[in-house]
C-alpha cells in the first residue's frame, strides 16, 4: 500500500521571484478514499535541471540539482490529518533568478525519522509516501522597482499567470542492474493528474507495485525472460549443427553459410495501461520485448506523453500506445507472449470483457502478469472465472497487493 501527495492547487505555469503563490496538498491512497492518519512534516524544495556535461551526454541528459534556498520562505511544512489538507503560499528566493525555470518537489521529511545514538527519535511511517514533482514553473525577474519596502504588497496580477497545471509528476529509481545500462542517476519519469480527475489518468497502487518489483535483477519475469533467451540459444545451436551436419564436404566450401530463422517478435501487451507506468518499465527493463500499452481514448494523450518523456530509457523505441476497447466484438488477433495487468478487477461490471479480452489474446505459451490489490469481495468474482480457463500462481506479495501470473490450460481441460 502507498499514500501520494497530491496537489489539490497545483503550481503556476509561470511565477515572478519573490511574488506569492499558493499551493494546496493533501496525503491520500491511490484512489483518494482515504487520508493519511498521522502528522508528519514535508519537504517543500526547488529542483533547477542543467546540461549534463558528462562525457557521451545528449542534449536529453540533464543534472538535477536541489536549491535550498530556492523558497524564501523555507522548506519545512506540516501536515495535519485533523485538517486533510495544507494550504501554503509559496515565493520564489531572488537566489532564482538566474534560472529560466525549475520544479517543486514535495516529500516526507526524513529528519524526524533519523536515528539518535541508534535509537529512531520518531517511528517512520508503515506505508510509503510517494513525493509529487510539479511540472516545470516558468521564472521571470522581479519587478525593477522591487524593494523590501514593498515585498509585502498584494500580488501584481501583470506578472503572475495564476493558471493552475493539471499534472504532477512522479520518479522511480531503477535498480542497480540497470543503471548500468542507462546511466547511473537515470530514473523513470511518469506524470498523473494532479489531484482527482480521470482515474484512468492516474497511477494505482498495483502499478507502483509492479513496476517496482518487475525491474528488480531477481523478479519472475527477469528470470522468465533469462530461461527463454537460453531456450532460443539452445535452439539456435541445434539449427546450426543440423545445418552444418548435412552440408556435404564441397558444400563446405561454398560461400553461402548455413541460415538460422529469424527471431519472431516477442510482443507484451499491456491493458488499462492508465498512465503506461509499468509498460514503460518493462520496455525499459527488456528492450528485447516489443510493449504495446492501451486504454480508452481518455488516458492515450497522456500515456504518449510519457512514453515521450522516457525515450532516453527507450533507445531501441520498443514501446507503442494504442486504443483498446474490451468490449469490442469477434475480436481476430494473434496471441502474444506476455500480458501485462495492473489493478483492472475493481470494476466487477467489466469481468466478463476484460476475460474474454485476455483470453483472446493468449495461448497456452502466454504468460499473463496481473498486478492485484484487495479493494472489494466483488473483484473475487473475476478470478473464479478465470480459474476455467487458467492455472493461476502468486509469484510475489507486499501488504495487500499480490501480482499472479496467470498460464492457459489446455483446450481440453478448460472447455
Amino acid at each position: 500500500m502507498y499514500y501520494y501527495i497530491r496537489l489539490l492547487k497545483n503550481t503556476p505555469l509561470e511565477a515572478v521571484i519573490q511574488e506569492p503563490f499558493k499551493m494546496v496538498f493533501t496525503i491520500t491512497t491511490d484512489l483518494t478514499e482515504k487520508f493519511y492518519e498521522s502528522p508528519c512534516k514535508l519537504r517543500c524544495q526547488t529542483v533547477v535541471r542543467t546540461p549534463s556535461t558528462a562525457p557521451g551526454a545528449t542534449a536529453d541528459d540533464t543534472i538535477m540539482t536541489v536549491m535550498p534556498q530556492g523558497l524564501s520562505q523555507g522548506y519545512s511544512l506540516d501536515y495535519d490529518p485533523k485538517i486533510g489538507y495544507c494550504s501554503v503560499d509559496l515565493r520564489m528566493a531572488p537566489c532564482m533568478t538566474i534560472y529560466d525555470e525549475c520544479q517543486i518537489v514535495l516529500s516526507l521529511d526524513p529528519a524526524p525519522y533519523t536515528t539518535n545514538g541508534g535509537k529512531t527519535l520518531i517511528a517512520p511511517p508503515e506505508y510509503e509516501i510517494l513525493p509529487a514533482w510539479s511540472l516545470p514553473i516558468h521564472l521571470k525577474p522581479a519587478p525593477l522597482n522591487f524593494s523590501k519596502k514593498t515585498k509585502h504588497r498584494k500580488v501584481n496580477k501583470k506578472y503572475l499567470i495564476d493558471t493552475r497545471q493539471d499534472l504532477v509528476e512522479r520518479y522511480f529509481k531503477l535498480p542497480p542492474h540497470l543503471t548500468g545500462v542507462h546511466g547511473p542517476g537515470r530514473s523513470l519519469l511518469v506524470r498523473e493528474d494532479a489531484n482527482e480527475g480521470f482515474m484512468a489518468r492516474h497511477i494505482w497502487d498495483s502499478g507502483v507495485f509492479m513496476t517496482k518489483y518487475l525491474m528488480l535483477a531477481d523478479s519472475w519475469l527477469s528470470k522468465y525472460m533469462k530461461e527463454t533467451k537460453q531456450q532460443e540459444q539452445g535452439k539456435e545451436s541445434k539449427v546450426l549443427e543440423a545445418s552444418m551436419a548435412d552440408m556435404s564436404v564441397s558444400d563446405s566450401t561454398s560461400a553461402t553459410a548455413p541460415s538460422i530463422p529469424a527471431r519472431p517478435k516477442r510482443v507484451c501487451l499491456e491493458l488499462g495501461a492508465g498512465t503506461g507506468l509499468v509498460g514503460i518499465a518493462v520496455a525499459a527493463a527488456f528492450p528485447e520485448l516489443t510493449v504495446l500499452s492501451t486504454d480508452l481514448d481518455e488516458a492515450l494523450a497522456l500515456m504518449q506523453q510519457n512514453v515521450d518523456a522516457n525515450k532516453a530509457l527507450l533507445p531501441t523505441n520498443n514501446m507503442q500506445v494504442g486504443f483498446l476497447d474490451w468490449a469490442e466484438k469477434d475480436r481476430q488477433v494473434e496471441p502474444v507472449e506476455i500480458l501485462l495487468l495492473a489493478d483492472v478487477v475493481y470494476n466487477d461490471l467489466s469481468h466478463e470483457f476484460l476475460l474474454q479480452t485476455v483470453l483472446d489474446y493468449s495461448d497456452e505459451r502466454t504468460k499473463v502478469l496481473l498486478g492485484y490489490k484487495f479493494r472489494h469481495e466483488a473483484e473475487q468474482q473475476f478470478f473464479e472465472r478465470a480459474k476455467h480457463h487458467f492455472e493461476i500462481e502468486i509469484v510475489h506479495e507486499q501488504d495487500t497487493m499480490q501480482l499472479f501470473v496467470l498460464t492457459r490450460k489446455p483446450a481440453s481441460s478448460s472447455a
